[in-house]
């Protein structure tokens, strides 16, 4: 008696394995499934090695897709069981994304409209963008514009998840999620093309980001033109990020920690974002000769970084403007300073994916679910839920935003005064 296996081919159509062949479907009708069959007479002898491989790989493609497991353990937990002679003759793993068309059901919403807005297709330069209609129409109308990577949750074969929120509502909902092949000025500027593409009338007014100047350059080439005049903005948290990564590499970790007036001086120098722009230069230098002189290599490098060094026609270029990371406006106005809430979402992601670095077919599946939990928030603040923010938060800006429309008699006590805010 013969033994059946049912399997399936790359294209996912129903495949029938017997005595080492393959046999797929002639045809369908309204009432039956008709395929040919034949059992005993082939011109060529069943390879049982083939057949095996094209089960085991037909197991990772399923596992891939209804598990939340990272690639490499798909790949270990589909070999158990796998024959010497199957394992020796198994092709070699490809790590670049040369994969076919994404499966039908990933490319659309819970609710079966588009969700795979962009497939750039197969290379190693390929880009995958994911959004609903819905979301686009929100980027399309946004005047708050959060853009933020992350890299743990992704896909091995892709190098970053390049996501961009908004606020809404008082609310920041992601509304793009873009699988990136790397962070290079070009993958950036096709990125934003398309985009641009798809929504012909987006023109935020109010651009945040991480200081890098790849993404920096891109933006501001097409959204802080002539004809358009976005502004642009750096996180205050990744600011305050770099002085601390400056800080541990200096060797003041501990003095950071356990020195209430050493991790005071620091945020002195922090708080220089939050005055004016035609202060900071002279606030420098007075900061500069005030603190203790273990804290001058802390500051020469926030000089070179952000203000500039001192030269005989003034200050040298920095590696970024003031005004990106100036935050006198941006409080000034109750706007975003931080991406923090971007940051919350790469946490969320991450409980959602459960491992790092997962296959591309369980990311696509998780980021859909994600898509409808983002839907659901839309409806109920469009219905006026108000989303309460952090009571501390609010605080802290309160008491920054007054400190601004009300400062100190001196530059060096508005310092000392912001500091104790940050």
């Amino acid at each position: 008696m013969s033994t059946f296996t049912f399997s399936a081919t790359e294209k996912n159509k129903p495949l029938l394995i017997c005595k080492c062949f393959a046999y797929t479907i002639d045809k369908t009708t309204n009432d039956k499934t008709i395929g040919n069959v034949n059992i005993d007479n082939h011109n060529h002898p069943g390879n049982p090695v083939s057949t095996e491989i094209r089960i085991f790989e037909e197991k990772i493609r399923h596992r891939a897709l209804n598990s939340n497991e990272a690639t490499q353990n798909v790949i270990d937990y589909c070999l158990t069981n796998l024959s010497d002679n199957a394992v020796a003759h198994l092709p070699e793993i490809s790590h670049d994304k040369t994969f076919n068309l994404i499966p039908d059901k990933l490319t659309t919403t819970k609710r079966n409209s588009l969700f795979l807005q962009f497939d750039s297709g197969s290379g190693n330069d390929r880009i995958i963008i994911f959004a609903s209609a819905e979301q686009l129409q929100i980027l399309e109308n946004c005047e708050q514009l959060l853009v933020d990577g992350t890299f743990k949750v992704t896909p091995s074969i892709f190098y970053q998840l390049y996501a961009m929120h908004v606020v809404y509502r008082n609310t920041v909902l992601p509304v793009v999620f873009a699988l990136l092949p790397n962070k290079t000025q070009q993958t950036y500027r096709r990125l934003i093309d398309k985009l641009s593409e798809i929504c012909p009338s987006w023109s935020p007014k109010f651009i945040m980001m991480d200081f890098e100047h790849a993404s920096i350059n891109v933006f501001s080439d097409k959204f802080v033109t002539t004809t358009n005049s976005s502004i642009m903005s750096g996180c205050f948290f990744h600011l305050q990020n770099s002085i601390q990564r400056k800080v541990q590499g200096l060797g003041f970790k501990t003095n950071y920690e356990q020195d209430p007036v050493f991790a005071h001086h620091v945020n002195q120098i922090a708080a220089l974002a939050f005055l004016q722009s035609n202060d900071v230069s002279q606030s420098f230098d007075d900061l500069y000769n005030l603190l203790p002189q273990i804290l001058h290599p802390l500051l020469d490098y926030f000089e070179d970084t952000y203000v500039g060094r001192n030269c005989t026609l003034g200050r040298a270029k920095p590696m970024f403007e003031l005004e990106f990371w100036n935050m006198h406006q941006r409080t000034t106005d109750r706007l975003m300073r931080t991406n923090n809430s971007a940051e919350a979402w790469h946490r969320r992601l991450s409980s959602i994916m459960q491992c790092q670095h997962p296959t591309l077919w369980s990311f696509i599946n998780n980021l859909k679910n994600e898509e409808h939990y983002i839907h659901c928030q839309l409806i109920k603040l469009n219905c006026g839920e108000k989303v309460e923010p952090n009571k501390k938060y609010l605080n802290y800006s309160a008491r920054l935003r007054h400190l601004i429309m009300h400062p100190l008699p001196s530059i060096l006590q508005q310092l000392e005064g912001l500091a104790h805010n940050l």
